[in-house]
């Protein structure tokens, strides 16, 4: 009976001795599995970003802002580092202000323009919502309360961002904006040449249904080169480009999740 005893003490040790191995030897094998697992999701592909305008620009540049009875601008809204006035040639000594890189890009382009044979004047820049609000009120006492397109409701003017401005040619100094500037040297010029230095014609002659503003080949907007030179080759006016791009990335942050 000893004899047993003592083997079955040999044989309780032995397994007591042997379980930590084998829980060991458990751990070691779940943790492999684990690491399989986490290198198989590293070498899953990433989804890729091909839409043309990098990802990061559209997400972090203000310049793109849109503003439109969609989508309108706060009251309050003030560009943080507008210009106290335009260096370039003006229709008067009246100061003008846009945001800075816009008023530098407006610069390159009316020097461009210069060495073409082509003068041009910056007629209006930045307006507050308050100024907005009071030309829109002036405009619908003007026209029997109907809006008709002219003057942009409070809000929805490109003029509050510090990024649209009105040019017009020497001629059209003290009189009506008309349509007729577009067919203009001047007014041919911009249509041709703004997009390469970052700005856009803001309302188009066959974009009116979806900008809801008449044409007005005098008012540019600054968006930035790549962007306006890619609004350019689609025919895409600001409206358009704003619902692309936005799908573009709702697309894309949706598969990355």
């Amino acid at each position: 009976m000893k004899r047993i005893d003592r083997i079955c003490v040999v044989l309780m040790l032995m397994l007591l001795f042997a379980a930590p191995c084998a829980a060991e030897m458990l751990d070691l094998s779940a943790l492999g599995e684990i690491e399989e697992a986490q290198a198989f999701e590293e070498e899953l592909p990433q989804k890729e970003w091909t839409y043309p305008i990098s990802y990061e620009l559209l997400k972090t540049s203000d310049y793109i802002v849109l503003a439109n009875r969609e989508s309108l601008l706060d009251e309050d809204y003030v560009p943080d580092d507008l210009t106290k006035d335009l260096s370039c040639r003006k229709i008067s000594y009246d100061p003008i202000q846009m945001r800075q890189t816009a008023a530098d890009a407006l610069c390159a382009l009316f020097d461009a323009a210069e060495k073409d044979g082509i003068y041009l004047y910056a007629h209006s820049g930045y307006r507050s919502y308050r100024t907005q609000k009071t030309m829109y009120n002036n405009r619908l006492e003007k026209n029997n309360g109907k809006d008709d397109g002219v003057v942009a409701y409070p809000g929805s003017s490109d003029h509050q961002t510090g990024l649209g401005i009105d040019v017009i040619n020497k001629a059209g100094i003290g009189k009506k904006f008309t349509e007729a500037f577009g067919e203009t040297k001047q007014g041919k010029w911009l249509a041709e040449n703004c997009w390469d230095y970052g700005f856009i014609l803001r309302y188009q002659k066959d974009k009116e249904d979806i900008t809801g503003i008449i044409y007005e080949p005098w008012h540019l907007r600054y968006v930035g080169v790549q962007v306006a030179q890619y609004m350019r080759d689609n025919n895409l006016c600001l409206e358009e480009f704003t619902e692309e791009w936005k799908e573009a990335v709702a697309e894309y942050e949706a598969a990355e999740r």
